[in-house]
């Protein structure tokens, strides 16, 4: 026995030993069972808790509710983007118990659904008692797009044993109520000697009869004709209703690039529809890019590429000018740029051919300046008032990178 003791108390000596050499010399053998006891804590494992489902469930023995939808799927045909629009579901107790109902999940946050005559009043679960019939209201909004393949809709829980779960749905065409033809902007193209005319229209899918009361032109430049769509026209994509529009712009536009934004007023909407008219016209002064130069005589835009700031940049245009009735020489007058460290010169170049001179414009940005970059969403830009009679002008925009 007293072997046994001598052995028990040797044994205990070393696992005290043990631990006091584990820890650091300030820690105690109860400093150390403390934190034991809490690493064990912290990795026990939680208890799970039960999660208990709030959905109907049926009972094991009849009698027995019957939930039936007649028309679970509405159709509502088609709606303007950003609309608004409800249904009433109708649902059935067709069986010998009382029928517990719960709304469920719907398919987006577009759509909501509850139990009631009005969304204020809706509520998500109802009892309905045996041949009696309660309204399942839902209420949508369309998105800011149109879709085509609109539908949406969600779940409806039961007890019913036989039809635990109603899906119902709506579906239909979310629409813009007015397309115009083409889309945007319409160019009309240059304008020489005669004003350019373009044919535009406007239809839509949810109006069949809408007129449009007033086309303004900001400029005043800009003159609408509008004439009501044939048959033909109209059924080239299920078009209800529609308008052709034949648009001519005048001479008497500025030189150079002309844009503005045309207002279609309509019966329909105290909002305009917009679209965007382009021309260029060219008048006694005209501009082609000489050698090595780049211009998008489209855009009237002048792309000067990427260079590095010490070294700067020079381009060459060439300038044709009708100097007819001209009592003075071709010159530039005033001039203005962004960047505002560009330069322009102008020096003549070969003989007039008659009224007509020809000029050599070189745009120059000088070595040593701050690098700048200049893209198409923000693009620089250079106007030159000349003396010329007309008033016309060199405007033209810039592109360019410079490091």
């Amino acid at each position: 026995m007293q072997k046994v003791l001598i052995g028990a108390g040797l044994l205990g000596g070393v696992v005290v030993a043990v631990l006091l050499l584990r820890q650091p010399p300030e820690q105690t053998l109860a400093d150390s069972l403390k934190q034991m006891q809490a690493e064990r804590k912290a990795t026990a494992p939680e208890p799970t808790v039960k999660k208990v489902s709030d959905l109907p469930v049926a009972s094991k023995e009849g009698p027995w509710p019957e939930a039936v939808i007649e028309d679970p799927v509405f159709e509502f045909g088609r709606m303007p983007v950003m609309g608004k629009n409800s249904h009433r579901f109708i649902v059935e107790n067709r069986g010998a118990a009382e029928l517990e109902l719960k709304a469920g999940n719907t398919t987006c946050k577009c759509t909501k659904f509850g139990f009631g005559e009005t969304a204020e009043a809706a509520v998500d679960r109802v009892k309905v008692a045996p041949g009696e019939k309660v309204v399942l209201l839902i209420n949508w909004k369309a998105g800011d797009a149109p879709d085509r393949g609109f539908r949406h809709g969600g779940d409806v829980h039961t007890n019913d044993p036989k039809t635990p779960l109603l899906k119902v749905a709506v579906e239909g065409a979310i629409e813009m109520p007015f397309d115009v033809m083409p889309q945007f902007t319409w160019d009309v193209g240059s304008i020489y000697d005669k004003p350019a005319t373009f044919k535009g229209g406007i239809a839509s899918r949810l109006h069949e009869k809408f007129s449009i009361t007033k086309v303004e032109s900001p400029s005043g430049k800009v003159h609408v004709n509008v004439v009501p769509m044939n048959i033909e026209e109209l059924g080239t994509d299920s078009f209800v209703g529609g308008f052709s529009l034949f648009a001519e712009v005048g001479l008497d536009i500025p030189s150079g690039l002309f844009s503005e934004e045309l207002l279609l007023y309509t019966d329909v909407s105290p909002d305009p529809v917009r679209v965007t008219v382009k021309a260029r016209k060219f008048g006694a002064i005209r501009i082609q890019p000489m050698p090595g130069t780049q211009l998008n005589s489209e855009t009237l835009s002048l792309m000067l590429g990427s260079f590095r700031a010490a070294e700067g940049k020079e381009v060459q245009l060439l300038v044709i000018v009708d100097e007819k009735d001209m009592q003075e020489p071709f010159a530039i007058t005033e001039s203005e740029a962004d960047p505002g460290y560009l330069t322009a010169t102008l020096e003549p170049l070969g003989a007039p051919s008659g009224t007509v001179h020809r000029y050599r414009l070189t745009l120059k940005i000088p070595p040593g300046r701050p690098a700048v970059q200049r893209t198409a969403e923000k693009p620089g830009f250079v106007r030159l008032q000349t003396n010329h009679p007309s008033g016309d002008a060199i405007s033209l925009g810039l592109m360019l990178y410079s490091n």
